[in-house]
């Protein structure tokens, strides 16, 4: 008789601690679900969306973070194989309500600095920019450039130009021919010198 009364009062108090299991368990496995990291498997730059694989599962379409996007505005697409952090901010089972946080370095693509003190930023067509705190300088080089369609289909390429400013000089360079800028004055180098196509100095 103890026994069952015992049950009794009991009973509810066993119930409500088996849905407090139960929520304890949805809690933990939608937190599980909250942050991932991913790859991008594809890129709709229309639209603004990519699809992102996280372990043996597929995202829909869904949005991706930009530097900015406000009323100064950048824009930049993720290219595919890029690892990001996948956020589900909806926190259920699906991706449907996630977005896809990119700029994580991996072995496909390594840093491009390991300078504390230097920003740079480099272009699939190997163009770069860099500003370093240290040196106060700012370099700009860019990709290498292809000329064709000649009738003998030639393909040549040139020197990479490059701009280098500091607080001393400002150097601007496209292979042989070059323009440097200092307390000096102004220093040109190069082949052949013309002003309004009237030649001034030849090497």
């Amino acid at each position: 008789m103890f026994d069952a009364l015992l049950r009794m009062q009991l009973g509810p108090i066993v119930e409500r601690l088996a849905e407090m299991e139960a929520q304890l368990e949805d809690l933990y496995r939608r937190a599980e679900s909250f942050c991932r990291i991913g790859i991008c498997q594809q890129v709709d730059a229309a639209s603004n969306t990519c699809i992102v694989s996280h372990g043996d599962l597929l995202t829909p379409a869904i949005g991706f973070f930009n530097p900015s996007a406000g009323a100064q505005t950048e824009t930049r697409i993720p290219s595919v194989g890029e690892q990001c952090l996948l956020l589900n901010y909806g926190g259920g089972e699906g991706a449907a309500q996630s977005v896809a946080l990119f700029g994580l370095n991996s072995s496909l693509f390594p840093p491009v600095s390991s300078v504390a003190s230097l920003t740079r930023r480099r272009h699939q067509d190997g163009t770069q920019s860099d500003y370093d705190d240290a040196s106060h300088t700012f370099n700009w080089t860019n990709g290498p450039t292809v000329f064709s369609g000649s009738r003998e289909q030639v393909e040549a390429k040139v020197g990479a130009a490059t701009l280098q400013m500091s607080a001393k000089h400002i150097t601007l360079q496209l292979g042989a021919v070059g323009v440097l800028l200092d307390a000096g004055g102004v220093h040109l180098s190069g082949p052949l010198v013309d002003h309004q196509g009237r030649v001034i100095s030849t090497a």
